[in-house]
């Protein structure tokens, strides 16, 4: 035990240096974990509060056919907002870019901006300038222009316990791009940027902030800014968005009665619910009118892309699909924050636990010799799985990678010790055995005990098969021939009698097999076996005979009686075999399959203790060699149809 003891050690302190150095290697297996949990559980029913508006390739072809191709003129999307209000949408949030004013007429934009200001409750997303020196390489008028234009800093998140900051790393970016002017004075404009992925290019989080160093550098505010995801949540809750509070000691942005939670880098981690969760109508249809208005009814709205807008790439990998839309990913965030639900990753702490109190279950199972209780330790990889899984559908997940993987390794570790140490116990004993008995009986006698290597007198049945006629037929074929076919015919039969209905193979004698039922080990139904081994090889030669496109013929003959078995030979080569009358008898009855119409007959003894189970037909009388009284002899037909 000693060696699991120190390799038990061994891994919970690389354990405990994997999660203080945050190893990506052991983070990728836990996070496919987390996947394949996400899959066997399927999807939620939930009642979103979000519908998705997209920009398809239906809607793309259908403006298309109206002479405006992609970007399209503003005054579209000041259509579907006025639609979606009429229809009683609360919220509407663009998944969307304006950072240019309409390339067709700027009367256009004048348009979208009337209708965002008369609805108010629109939400623009927007993108990132994410390094400094990219900022800096911009044409002077474009950077004036942008420096002028700085709305999207009135919803600067207000900070509470800033001293804890310290401990958060968030994500920072050098600058925002908003939408223009005229539209960003009207309505609030917010970054829909999904941050950084996970080490597998999994979405499996979302930023509630940024911090914008721009304005940092410029004295103009904190620049931590929230996301547009957060932005569409404090609207649908009508809350005051230039007041947003974020706790960096309790780590959360907080939303009216809403306590919305981050991690050390800021990142909310996203809760999927699975498939076709939420619902989706085409952008066009939306414009010309073609929708049921009830879908909206004080809902959020999010405009955006979706798979089938070809050339609008939006595709993200998320636990359920490699390919699905950014704006998918949005309103699952936005519902999550909306519901309450996270996927909460256990604390360091607790994962070490967990990993402990599992390897204590392997050592408890390791500490006996027995390997079938050494073999209980493995039930910790299901048990481990098990808890996870049933954590995860309470939106906590668990780390199992790792503790799996020890568990694997100390059980394997120790039933390998105990099986090598049992092996050298029993190599001895097999060098012996497998000199002189046939490999079954050796592994009978190994794994019971129960049969000394002397010879006893017990009741068996024996079973001899030979071919008819194989003199004739070995003159027809040359020896290469000959041999293949009869070892092709005896494997057959032998596979049958071994495997199927676990007789003894005696002995070959040419192209005759004495097979017996009922030693080294008896079952009681040793004569139904024998029985139903006899005609199922009947069959098999009828298949042999078709494949190979010959006419074999085979006789066989089945007694029941005493028989002495045991090890018989010389010191120097001994067989596990069975002698005496019995089997001589057994002989003889197979050669009289030549003389009679009949090609499986059995001894009396046989027919008294099968009938009620078998079809017999009584042949007569036979004197055999060895025999002074007459032998009753019956043919074998079938079994009866009970």
């Amino acid at each position: 035990m000693k060696i699991l003891y120190y390799l038990s050690a061994i891994l919970l302190f690389v354990y405990g240096l994997f999660l203080l150095f945050q190893v990506p290697f052991i983070d990728f297996f836990e996070l496919k974990i987390m996947d394949l949990f996400y899959r066997i559980r399927g999807s939620v029913n939930i009642s979103p509060d979000i519908v998705v508006v997209g920009i398809d390739e239906y809607s793309l072809t259908s403006l298309e056919a109206e002479k405006d191709v992609w970007p399209w003129s503003r005054h579209h999307f000041g259509k579907v907002v006025k639609n979606l209000f009429n229809a009683g949408a609360k919220v509407v949030v663009f998944d969307v870019s304006f950072t240019e004013e309409d390339e067709t007429n700027p009367m256009y934009d004048n348009y979208f901006a009337s209708i965002i200001s008369k609805y108010k409750n629109v939400i623009l997303g927007t993108y990132l300038i994410n390094e400094k020196d990219t900022y800096q390489k911009y044409n002077e008028k474009i950077k004036e222009k942008l420096e002028n234009n700085i709305t999207y800093l009135n919803y600067t998140y207000k900070m509470k316990n800033f001293k804890s900051l310290d401990f958060i790393q968030p994500i920072e970016i050098y600058k925002v791009r908003p939408p223009i002017l005229k539209f960003s004075s009207l309505v609030p404009s917010a970054t829909y940027e999904i941050g950084e992925i996970d080490v597998d290019g999994v979405v499996r989080s979302l930023p509630l902030f940024f911090k914008e160093l721009w304005a940092n550098e410029m004295g103009i505010s904190s620049g931590f800014l929230p996301h547009m995801d957060v932005l569409a949540v404090a609207m649908f809750k009508n809350a005051d968005l230039t007041n947003l509070i974020v706790d960096f000691d309790k780590r959360v942005v907080e939303i009216r009665d809403l306590k919305i939670p981050f991690d050390s880098n800021g990142l909310f981690k996203i809760f999927y619910y699975g498939n076709n969760i939420f619902k989706e109508i085409s952008f066009y249809d939306i414009e010309t009118g073609n929708f049921n208005k009830d879908i909206f009814k004080n809902k959020i709205v999010i405009i955006g892309y979706t798979a089938t807008a070809k050339g609008l790439y939006d595709l993200r990998i998320t636990p359920f699909s490699n390919n699905t839309p950014g704006v998918y990913i949005h309103a699952t965030a936005i519902q999550n924050m909306l519901l309450g639900d996270t996927l909460i990753r256990a604390s360091t702490w607790l994962r070490l636990l967990f990993t402990t109190l599992a390897i204590i279950y392997v050592l408890l199972f390791s500490r006996s010799k027995n390997i079938k209780i050494n073999i209980l330790a493995l039930l910790s990889v299901p048990l481990i799985f098990l808890v996870s899984y049933m954590l995860f559908l309470n939106q906590i997940y668990l780390d199992s990678f790792f503790p799996v993987v020890s568990c694997i390794i100390l059980s394997t570790t120790n039933i390998s010790k105990n099986l090598i140490q049992e092996n050298k116990e029993k190599k001895k004993i097999k060098e012996y055995l497998y000199r002189y008995v046939p490999d079954n009986v050796a592994d009978y006698l190994i794994k019971s005990g129960k049969l000394t290597l002397g010879g006893e007198t017990r009741n068996i049945v024996v079973l001899f098969s030979d071919i008819k006629g194989f003199t004739s037929l070995s003159e027809k074929l040359d020896a290469k021939e000959l041999v293949e076919l009869l070892n092709s015919y005896l494997t057959r039969m032998s596979d049958i009698i071994k495997n199927k209905y676990n007789g003894t193979i005696d002995k070959f004698v040419g192209d005759a097999i004495m097979a017996v039922f009922g030693a080294p080990i008896s079952f009681e139904d040793d004569i139904e076996r024998a029985l139903k081994c006899a005609l199922e090889m009947r069959q098999e030669l009828r298949k042999f005979n078709s494949e190979n496109n010959i006419d074999l013929d085979s006789g066989i003959g089945i007694h029941y009686g005493p028989a002495i078995v045991g090890n018989i030979g010389a010191p120097f080569r001994m067989d596990y075999t069975s002698i005496g009358d019995t089997v001589n008898t057994c002989s003889r009855i197979e050669h009289l399959t030549r003389e009679l119409p009949a090609n499986i007959i059995v001894s009396e003894s046989i027919y008294k203790l099968a009938k009620e189970k078998f079809e017999f037909i009584f042949l007569g009388e036979y004197r055999v060699k060895g025999k002074s009284m007459p032998l009753k002899l019956y043919e074998l037909k079938g079994e009866k149809n009970v």
